[in-house]
């Protein structure tokens, strides 16, 4: 008899502890939606565009389609868009990575391959160069306009 009593005390107790008490149910269900909403703004804040700074715009040299159509967006964050079109060749491209500034003007260097671009500044437009930093001959045709 002393055994079953035991036992059904034991299940009583079992009981009592899995049952939901409606307080912690709710304070849960506030903790989690409070943990959800501030996961969804911090990647609201993240989606946010950073601020532009500069456009340019131009067509450079292209061997194989006669010129490449470029716009290159500069924003605050230190980080770039550069869009390349070629009718001729029905070709277009995006990319995207961070700017290193250099002394002269600054480096895109791109987030898909690590490739580099390298330019100078003159005045409000820029000027793509080697990876020396020396202006080509035909300064004129790769020069992009600063449009902003």
């Amino acid at each position: 008899m002393k055994n079953h009593i035991l036992t059904l005390g034991v299940a009583v107790l079992m009981l009592a502890s899995c049952q939901n008490n409606p307080s912690q149910t709710a304070n849960t269900v506030v903790s989690e939606t409070t943990t959800m909403m501030e996961n969804a703004a911090e990647k609201a804040e993240e989606m946010v565009t950073p601020q532009l700074l500069a456009t340019y715009v131009g067509t450079l040299p292209a061997a194989d389609c006669g010129g490449m159509a470029t716009v290159i967006h500069l924003y605050a964050d230190d980080t770039y868009v550069k869009q390349e079109n070629c009718a001729s060749k029905n070709f277009e491209s995006k990319e995207e990575g961070k700017v290193e500034h250099t002394d002269k003007g600054f480096t895109l260097v791109s987030k898909a391959d690590n490739h580099k671009s390298f330019y100078i500044t003159k005045g409000d437009n820029i000027v793509q160069v080697g990876e020396d930093g020396k202006e080509p001959k035909m300064v004129k045709e790769y020069t992009l306009t600063k449009q902003m």
